[in-house]
C-alpha cells in the first residue's frame, strides 16, 4: 500500500500541475488599446505632441484597424550567447477569420541610435481565434540597450 502511494506521489510530481482545456480566445481589443503607455523609454519627437511616442520594448502598431483585430499578448528580450539581444513576441488573433501580419524589429542603443538596419518584414499568419510567435536576434552585441517591433496588415 504504501508502495502504491508514493508511487502515485511522484508520478503527480512529475505530471504538469494543472492542464486544462481552454475555451475560444475571445478578446476585449478596445481594453488593450486603452491601455496607453506604460511610461518607460520612448522615441519623442524634437517638437514637443508633435507625434505619439514609440515606446522602446514594444510593438508599434502601424495601422489603427489592426488593433481591432490582433493584441500583443507578449514582448520579451533576453541576452543570447553573443550579448546581442533576442527579442520574442506573441500575437492573438481575435477574429474568426485568419489573418496575415507583417513584422520587423528596430534595435537601438542607449543613445537610441541604431545599431543595425531594420530586420527584414517577416510574415505570420495566424488561423482564426489563434496565437503565433515571432522572434529576432539582434547583431549589435551589448551594443543593443532597447528596441521596438513594427506590425503591418500584410501588404
Amino acid at each position: 500500500m504504501r508502495a502504491l502511494i508514493l508511487t502515485g506521489l511522484l508520478l503527480a510530481a512529475a505530471a504538469p500541475a494543472f492542464a486544462a482545456e481552454n475555451r475560444v480566445v475571445t478578446c476585449d481589443t478596445w481594453r488593450a488599446r486603452a491601455a496607453g503607455s506604460p511610461g518607460g523609454p520612448a522615441l519623442v519627437a524634437n517638437v514637443p505632441r508633435s507625434m505619439t511616442p514609440i515606446d522602446l520594448n514594444a510593438v508599434q502598431f502601424t495601422d489603427r484597424k489592426l488593433g481591432r483585430t490582433v493584441i500583443v499578448e507578449a514582448v520579451q528580450a533576453a541576452r543570447n550567447p553573443s550579448d546581442g539581444l533576442k527579442i520574442f513576441a506573441r500575437f492573438v488573433n481575435c477574429k474568426s477569420k485568419p489573418v496575415t501580419i507583417q513584422v520587423r524589429t528596430n534595435f537601438l542603443d542607449a543613445n537610441q541610435i541604431p545599431t543595425e538596419n531594420p530586420s527584414g518584414w517577416r510574415t505570420i499568419f495566424l488561423s482564426p481565434r489563434a496565437t503565433a510567435g515571432y522572434e529576432e536576434n539582434s547583431i549589435g552585441g551589448a551594443r543593443v540597450a532597447a528596441f521596438y517591433v513594427e506590425l503591418r496588415p500584410n501588404l
